[in-house]
């Protein structure tokens, strides 16, 4: 998506540093968030290493769960120790293992994972197989989509004219995918679970053409009864 909308403009100094005093301020209160999401490209001026002092401010918080769906000036963060979920794409994943893809995804999670001491290493790779890998209860598993053109009038709820060529909208898909994974583990889903109802919703939001980000909530579930999880 950033390739597509580019990126903001360059902020100030002073506004940096205003908007990490805030974000410690908010951290370190007696009421700190449920949750942190660090997500996509961070805006020129801000510095990597800022974002990774916010995060380690976390420790200090009282249980935030600190989700992250970015790779570019990510290093610093992961660094940190404090990174509870990592949701990243197959080629960001072999881009911060610094190996070239193809490979053993679950394996470059596993290794990634221990590397940074990340909770879980969640990846997403289209419409081909995604991974979980979860280091506190030390089990990883794959997860498969079902092909949505295979049987787009079940997931559609209605029948198609399927004259022309069938199109799904990928654009913001990642997006979704995290915003409803991270929403359901705060709501106390295990993260397995929680990954799968990301999936879902993400291939929900494809069979929308405009706009992005936007599902059928009943498109969600059935693609969710079809998708089919195996313990590695």
């Amino acid at each position: 998506m950033t390739e597509l909308v580019g990126v903001s403009e360059t902020i100030d100094a002073n506004a940096a540093v205003e908007f990490e005093n805030t974000a410690l301020d908010i951290l370190r209160s007696s009421h700190p968030p449920q949750a942190l999401a660090v997500c996509g490209t961070f805006p020129p001026g801000l510095c990597p290493d800022a974002v990774a002092r916010i995060i380690a401010a976390t420790k200090l918080s009282n249980g935030t769960l600190v989700f992250v769906d970015a790779v570019k000036d990510i290093q610093h963060t992961l660094a940190t120790g404090c990174v509870d979920v990592l949701k990243i794409n197959s080629s960001e994943l072999f881009t911060l293992a610094s190996t070239h893809g193809p490979g053993d995804v679950a394996q470059a999670a596993t290794d990634l994972a221990r590397r940074f001491s990340i909770g879980v290493v969640a990846v997403t790779d289209g419409p081909s197989a995604a991974y979980l890998v979860d280091t506190k209860s030390l089990e990883r598993y794959e997860l498969r989509v079902p092909d949505l053109l295979k049987d787009l009038d079940y997931y559609l709820g209605k029948p198609t004219n399927n004259s022309g060529q069938l199109v799904l909208n990928p654009l913001g898909a990642g997006d979704t995918c995290s915003a409803v994974m991270l929403n359901s583990l705060i709501d106390g889903t295990t993260a397995v679970d929680a990954f799968a109802l990301g999936l879902a919703a993400a291939s929900a939001s494809c069979l929308v053409l405009m706009p992005n980000c936007v599902f059928d909530l009943c498109a969600m579930q059935r693609i969710l009864a079809r998708i089919v999880i195996t313990k590695l």
